[in-house]
């Protein structure tokens, strides 16, 4: 690019004019703050297209150019990359010939790459007829004191944008009670245009029947103002301009001004909040009822079964008693069907007798109340297996005990049940194995004991163990083994009383393991 004329026009630090008389003096106090500032300002012409023209000291100094290096050089060097790519040098010098003048503050870069803010004024310079010739331009760097300035001032727009776009209302109170500024949630929770509310006592947002004593309390709070935050407990109501009261939450923040202390008011409107905590309130008084209905229901339900199991006992006791007496008879005046009914008739009482009992076992689970000690897990379970053992004396069963806490909270006698149904099931359904197993142990958790029962038996279908614990429900046919399905229905009562929980785990021909678990702090259902 060919060079331009190098000549310096009297323009900036260098150009220092004369008058008539005696020449102005550069030192001369009443210029010398102009004269500093001007010192920070690289002042220089640019052609209509935006080459550089003509160039200072002051230039040289900021940009770090000399003359020699930048005269017929395209401004835009001093342009960030970023600026350069998105066209910004252009628009600048078309803003400025549009406008008549272009002031802007942006980041510019030196010779160097350094890059600082600075402060650009582009001025479009005309000829005597009116033409465009070039442009005059200024880029100041920012001193510390000016951006100070403009953090302040950054600092004070972020400020007011926040305040008057706060989600909450803010209301700011004098010392004498006056509204001395709100945002526009201020106007939106009280209905009042905020010109109507400035200069006005803050009691006018109130109902009348607060008005009084918050006078009181406000020349208290001016006094010794504090801090006070939101759900401070205290029930306050704001008064909107159509009269209706709305219940709110105020926080209070103490200022300090030129005026003396004012307050910061941060006012949060909690209708819903008041509706939804109603609203909870309803349904758990519901609720309550609702329980109480429940467990009132519970207990005629279990008085119902163990009346109706008890008055039942009687009836069957004279049917099986009269098969009895029919069998002691000389059986040979009957024939093998008739003999084959007493048979059928036998078993199916029996059956009934079973069922009535259990029946009335689970009846009476409820009506028992729980007695909760300190329990040794292990000579419980030691003592079950004893019995098991004894009593199945032909069976070869592999039993493993491991650890058992030595320490368990629950009733005694009805956790003894519920082991006695847990280890006598695993024994009846390992009864077909040639070697049965059965496993118990423990583990630990920080809330809860765990206790399970595992066995090789002939395990269950895991799609169908949401009946396993259903009160008469089998999972086997009573051919194969036998029971009325009462067990485990006793199980889950027993620990669910405790606060416990049952469950099990299995596959068919692969065993099963039933858990449960009892808390470590005592806690049940009665």
């Amino acid at each position: 690019m060919a060079k331009k004329d190098t000549t310096t026009p009297a323009t900036g630090l260098d150009a220092v004019p004369a008058s008539k008389g005696k020449p102005v003096q550069r030192n001369d106090e009443r210029f010398s703050p102009l004269v500093e500032q001007m010192k920070e300002c690289a002042i220089f012409m640019l052609d209509q297209q935006g080459h550089v023209l003509s160039w200072n000291s002051s230039a040289e100094r900021i940009q770090g150019y000399s003359t020699a290096e930048i005269i017929g050089v395209h401004f835009s060097v001093f342009h960030t990359r970023e600026d350069v790519s998105s066209g910004v040098p252009q628009r600048e010098l078309e803003l400025a010939r549009s406008a008549g003048r272009l002031e802007k503050v942006g980041w510019r870069q030196r010779k160097d790459g350094s890059r600082f803010r600075a402060l650009v004024t582009i001025s479009p310079l005309h000829d005597a007829s009116g033409e465009l010739v070039g442009f005059g331009t200024m880029i100041c760097a920012a001193t510390e004191r000016r951006r100070a300035g403009e953090a302040r001032q950054e600092s004070q727009t972020m400020f007011e944008r926040l305040f008057e776009l706060a989600p909450e209302a803010v209301v700011v109170v004098d010392n004498h009670g006056l509204i001395r500024q709100v945002n526009q949630q201020a106007e939106v929770l009280f209905g009042y245009q905020r010109k109507e509310m400035f200069g006005k006592r803050i009691e006018i947002l109130m109902p009348l029947r607060f008005r009084e004593g918050h006078l009181l309390h406000r020349r208290g709070y001016f006094q010794s103002p504090t801090v006070r935050s939101m759900g401070s407990g205290v029930e306050l109501f704001g008064l909107h301009r159509d009269g209706r009261e709305i219940p709110v939450d105020i926080m209070l923040n103490p200022i300090e001004t030129s005026e003396g202390s004012w307050a910061f008011a941060v006012i949060r409107d909690i209708t819903q909040q008041k509706q939804n905590t109603a609203l909870i309130t309803e349904l758990n008084t519901s609720l309550k009822i609702r329980v109480e209905e429940l467990s009132a229901s519970n207990l005629e339900l279990e008085s119902y079964s163990y009346s109706i199991s008890h008055d039942l006992r009687a009836p069957l006791r004279h049917i099986i008693g009269f098969v009895d007496l029919l069998k002691k008879r000389d059986l040979a005046a009957l024939d093998d069907l008739s003999r084959h009914y007493l048979q059928v008739i036998t078993r199916a009482a029996q059956k009934m007798g079973n069922l009535i009992d259990g029946l009335l076992d689970f009846a009476q689970m409820g009506r028992t109340e729980l007695r909760k000690v300190k329990i040794d897990l292990d000579p419980l379970v030691r003592g079950i297996v004893e019995k098991l053992t004894e009593e199945d004396s032909e069976r070869k069963i592999a039993w493993e005990i491991a650890s058992l806490p030595p320490t368990v909270v629950g009733d005694p006698a009805l956790l003894h049940k519920v082991m006695v149904n847990l280890l006598a099931n695993a024994v009846k359904f390992t009864k077909h194995r040639a070697q049965a197993k059965i496993e118990i142990g423990a583990l630990n958790e920080p809330a809860n004991t765990l206790i399970y029962v595992r066995d090789n038996g002939v395990g269950f279908d895991v799609r169908y163990v949401g009946k396993l614990f259903g009160m008469f429900q089998r999972l086997h046919s009573e051919e194969d083994f036998e029971g009325v399905g009462v067990g485990l229905a006793l199980v889950r009562r027993i620990i669910a009383r405790h606060g416990g929980r049952v469950w099990a785990e299995g596959e068919i021909e692969k065993g099963a393991t039933i858990w449960f678990s009892l808390p470590k702090v005592e806690s049940g259902h009665s």
